[in-house]
């Protein structure tokens, strides 16, 4: 069994399920995950945006901030509803969720190198660097906590996961 789907929250299930063995979903639901996560990218290419104007001090184009704040929306938000879930429902138990955590610290050291790299100033174009890199991804983490408490509540309210 794979560690990431024990107990996991149902978008973090679909999502890793549907990359590891597309043929068992029906394309309805692969495009329902799909337009799911294009949709919820408007707000994190927001915070992208804003966390690049804070952090390197210049704002992206919201068109390259949008392309930007996916790999963060696909490593973060399924985990974070999966753990908030968890630490909500008083379950959380760190021996369960031992290589959840650990995940969550790779994916925000790979999405610093990944940021570090594609963010480029506007002027002279160099890259931010790690250090902002790693600012950025950290701050697209933070990010996940109150819209994963949010999707929770929205999800309580009017199961849309």
């Amino acid at each position: 069994m794979n560690p990431l789907l024990y107990k996991a929250h149902p978008l973090m299930y679909l999502t890793v399920d549907s990359l590891a063995n597309p043929a068992a979903h029906s394309s309805h639901e692969i495009v329902k995950l799909i337009l799911f996560y294009l949709g919820i990218n408007l707000f994190w290419a927001t915070w992208l945006w804003q966390g690049t104007r804070k952090v390197a001090e210049f704002a992206l184009s919201y068109s390259l901030a949008y392309f930007l704040a996916l790999p963060a929306l696909l490593l973060y938000l399924p985990t974070m509803l999966t753990l908030l879930h968890d630490v909500i429902a008083h379950q959380f138990s760190f021996a369960d969720r031992t290589i959840l955590v650990i995940y969550v610290f790779f994916a925000t050291q790979m999405l610093g190198v990944f940021y570090a790299v594609a963010i480029r100033h506007p002027k002279n174009g160099p890259p931010i660097g790690l250090q902002d890199g790693i600012a950025v991804s950290l701050w697209m983490w933070l990010f996940s906590l109150p819209v994963g408490v949010g999707l929770l509540w929205l999800n309580e309210q009017l199961k849309i996961i």
